[in-house]
This record gives structure tokens, C-alpha cells and sequence, in this order.
């Protein structure tokens, strides 16, 4: 809970009473590596601040599996359309690796947000934050060839490429793992 306390601590308007008033409304959930958080057709009835570990948010397209974006510690993840809305999501969110969660339902945080400006803040930031990497992502898929893809996450986010499949990476670079590989054999001669 620390952990999450201390992530609360950079928004604005943060008050340890803040912090106090949400306990009540928090659960933790350990989650294995290959299970969900959420899976396809559900409803996000819950968001996640992940204490440790690693998840992929994808959706189908034909069958095949689209990474949308990873998360990791110290960051909120849940099907943001899905959450607001409490319909259908056509996002699953898998771990990774093996994963603690502090979760807090979508009722919850309704009540935190009449609580204090502070929540009704941080849904704000957090919203707001969930569309700039979503916009980042995209324009990295429409701005960049493959191999310029991949080296911006090699530049900007390294530790990622130790944690990530090569399999994930690819869906998320949208390349096949064949061309990934090329890509990086490539660089790694160079």
C-alpha cells in the first residue's frame, strides 16, 4: 500500500487523508504470469494500480492478437472504455509476468470521487494519460517504419525489451516476429 500511497503523493491536492479515506475501498489480488485481469466480452468492473509486475492490454483483429500497450508497476491499468462506459470490452489485460494488484471497483471509485477534488483529479489524470500513449503508439505506427519502431523503444525503454516476449513486442510494433528478429540481428551486427 506504500507503493500506491506514494504514487497518490504527485498529484495535486494530495492529502494523507486522501490516502486514508480510499483503504476501506481497496483489495489486493495476486494475479499468476499467462492468467487475466480482464478478458474479451467482460466488463471492467475494476481498475488495477499494479504493485509489481507486468501486463499486456490486446484485442483481437481477425483472430490475431494486437498489443496495445504494457503496463507496469506503479501505473493504473484497466479497459479505460470499458470502465466508463461498464460495457463490453474488446480488451483483455494479461499478466506477464506474475503480478500483485491493489484493485478498486468501478463503484468505489464513483464514491471517491464525491468524496474529494483529489480523486475527481487524479480520474482526470489519469484519463488524460491513458490518451497520450494511446496518441504516442499511434503516431509511432503511422510516423515510423519497423525498424525505426523498434529502436525507439530500444532508446527510450530498454528495460521493456528484457521484459517483454518477443512475440508481445512484435504484436505491439505490429511486425511479425520474423521481421522483428531480422531487425534485431540486424542492429546487433551494426
Amino acid at each position: 500500500m506504500e507503493q500506491f500511497n506514494k504514487y497518490l503523493q504527485q498529484f495535486p491536492n494530495y492529502t494523507p487523508e486522501v490516502f486514508q479515506v480510499a483503504l476501506p475501498f481497496i483489495s489486493k489480488k495476486n494475479i499468476e504470469a499467462g492468467s487475466y485481469f480482464l478478458n474479451h466480452g467482460k466488463i471492467s468492473r475494476s481498475l488495477g494500480f499494479i504493485e509489481k509486475g507486468l501486463f499486456r492490454l490486446f484485442y483481437l483483429n481477425d483472430g490475431k492478437e494486437v498489443t496495445h500497450c504494457f503496463c507496469r508497476e506503479n501505473s493504473i491499468t484497466t479497459s479505460y472504455r470499458s470502465f466508463i462506459k461498464q460495457e463490453k470490452s474488446d480488451i483483455a489485460i494479461q499478466a506477464i509476468e506474475d503480478s500483485t494488484l491493489l484493485v478498486i471497483s468501478y463503484e468505489s471509485i464513483q464514491k471517491l470521487y464525491n468524496s474529494s477534488i483529489f480523486w475527481q483529479q487524479l480520474g482526470r489524470i489519469a484519463s488524460e494519460n491513458e490518451y497520450l500513449i494511446t496518441d504516442t503508439h499511434n503516431r509511432m505506427l503511422n510516423d515510423l517504419s519497423a525498424t525505426e519502431r523498434y529502436l525507439q523503444i530500444l532508446e527510450n525503454d530498454e528495460e521493456l525489451l528484457q521484459r517483454v516476449p518477443l512475440n508481445y513486442l512484435a504484436s505491439f510494433l505490429q511486425i511479425a516476429p520474423e521481421t522483428l528478429s531480422r531487425i534485431r540481428n540486424k542492429i546487433m551486427r551494426t
